[in-house]
């Protein structure tokens, strides 16, 4: 694969060699891609907010787990 870049950019990856951070171009681009794709993998820790249909959904009452919850009241003593 041939890409090529902007001048700027290639005088990174130029510089980036040079102080022998890197053996060659095609490591810094390896190590750039590594890192782009662990942030993009990071992705579920900063989720797109909920739209409010989505919110309602979520935290609609939910009659069912109400039924369990009243049942259950009082029943377990809570932890000091």
């Amino acid at each position: 694969m041939t890409i090529t870049l902007p001048a700027e950019q290639d005088s990174i990856l130029a510089r980036l060699v040079a102080l022998g951070k890197f053996a060659s171009p095609q490591e810094v681009v390896s190590e750039a891609l590594r890192r782009l794709d662990a942030e993009e993998g990071m992705n579920w820790l900063r989720p797109e907010p909920l739209t409010a249909n989505e919110a309602a959904q979520i935290y609609a009452p939910d009659a069912e787990w109400e039924r369990v919850e009243r049942a259950l009241a009082g029943r377990v003593k809570p932890e000091v």
